[in-house]
């Protein structure tokens, strides 16, 4: 799966713009948040992010949002208009990776059961392809 993921995120992930809260930095992928609260969380994703080899070579860019009943985990596509038509492969490895994070993501406080949802976006975080 790590392989298959490395591939996919080569494809997805690029850099974007600098004015979106707060933030985790290590090496070449910043993880974006608005809730202070959700700093341990960023953290998590980020260690994940190095632990499953999903680190690219090139800077990424993820971002954390809280919606009603879940957090989206913004993921950046470096080409925005192949994602509509994004392979069947590619879409599984992402519904996977989405899955993994929540079996090993742990979360806290009153948001704890809460899951992830991935969404791919442009370069200002602007929705483009829910993966559900």
């Amino acid at each position: 799966m790590k392989k298959g993921l490395f591939v996919a995120f080569t494809i997805l992930l690029t850099s974007c713009s600098s004015d979106n809260g707060h933030q985790i930095v290590g090496d070449q992928l910043t993880v974006y948040f608005d809730n202070v609260e959700d700093e341990t969380l960023a953290e998590k994703i980020a260690f994940y992010w190095k632990d499953n080899d999903l680190l690219t070579g090139e800077k990424q860019d993820l971002k954390i949002i809280r919606a009603d009943d879940e957090y989206v985990l913004k993921i950046i596509a470096s080409n925005p208009k192949q994602t509509a038509n994004m392979p069947f492969e590619e879409l599984k490895l992402l519904l996977e990776l989405e899955s993994d994070l929540n079996l090993n993501i742990q979360k806290v406080g009153k948001r704890a059961n809460y899951p992830i949802e991935i969404v791919i976006c442009d370069n200002q975080f602007e929705p483009i392809y829910n993966i559900d």
